[in-house]
């Protein structure tokens, strides 16, 4: 296991753990949602180069690096589907192979036969996005690590390492994230069915087959996420300000609501509090009456 400190949202640090040759990254608790676009772009790197080592199966008796206990399989639902894991018992952690984690983003979609085939007719191929060996014409899962092979949608990706849309206007987002049948998102053109993965009219990659292609598509990305993690982008902060001036007429409302609220309450704990004092002090109400009736007597 090796350890990754990767950047994490509001400029915090998010270590996690990867295993090369097993392909499996390990999280504690909920780190996985805590990573930013940033840090989530240089862990599909690192599981890219990953990728380079020969895969080796993880053992059967595999225990929690935290608490050395035995682990159990999960099958978890997400909005993109059911994926699997195995988590420590004691709420350690959870082991996830690369394919497994890039499913639970949302960013694979099955393996169609037309896409197989134009991928296999295209250099360098089809490849496993968990070990990266090569996928054949007939295999039905990888010969290596038994995934199922899939396709990286590349815009959804892009998408998700930038969800302010701080760089919406750079070509990687020329597709839409969810594709239409055959139809190209990116300029309304139809697609033949043995080009599935990209548009022959303007050329938009639709879906690539290896994790490094993915990477390297969306890591001309980096520059622009890092400088909107310190500073906003422009559009950005004018979309921001846009949306905080149309609620602000409901927001003082509220406001409004809140402050009368609280003066009622204020009023009401004022002469409750009254009486509470006299029941609670009633030689105070002795004195006030000897007073008054001191007072009428000089008087009378």
């Amino acid at each position: 296991m090796v350890g990754l400190v990767l950047d994490g949202h509001y400029g915090r640090q998010v270590d996690i753990d990867r295993c090369a040759p097993c392909h499996l990254v390990w999280f504690d608790t909920v780190e996985s949602v805590r990573l930013s676009g940033t840090g989530m772009l240089a862990l599909l790197g690192d599981m890219a180069q990953a990728q380079r080592e020969p895969h080796r199966l993880l053992r059967a008796d595999a225990r929690c690096p935290r608490c050395d206990g035995r682990l159990r399989v999960i099958h978890n639902r997400t909005r993109w589907g059911s994926t699997r894991q195995l988590e420590c018992p004691r709420q350690h952690g959870v082991y996830q192979t690369f394919a497994q984690f890039l499913a639970e983003k949302g960013l694979v979609r099955p393996l169609g036969s037309a896409d197989r085939a134009a991928l296999l007719a295209r250099d360098p191929g089809l490849a496993c996005l968990n070990c990266g060996a090569p996928v054949g014409a007939r295999d039905a899962r990888c010969r290596h690590c038994d995934s199922v092979p899939g396709l990286i949608d590349v815009a959804r990706l892009a998408s998700a390492l930038d969800p302010d849309g701080a760089t919406a206007a750079h070509a990687v987002h020329a597709t839409a994230p969810q594709r239409a049948a055959l139809h190209c998102l990116a300029c309304g053109a139809a697609l033949r069915k043995d080009l599935s993965v990209r548009c022959e009219q303007c050329g938009a990659t639709l879906a690539v087959g290896q994790l490094s292609q993915a990477h390297a598509a969306v890591g001309v990305l980096e520059a622009a996420l890092r400088a909107h993690a310190l500073v906003p982008a422009p559009h950005v902060r004018a979309r921001r300000l846009a949306a905080l001036e149309g609620d602000l007429p409901r927001r003082r409302a509220w406001v409004r609501e809140m402050e009368a609220e609280a003066g009622a309450d204020r009023q009401a704990v004022d002469d409750a509090g009254f009486w509470d004092d006299l029941r609670e002090r009633p030689w105070t109400v002795a004195v006030a009456a000897a007073l008054l009736l001191l007072v009428w007597r000089l008087w009378a």
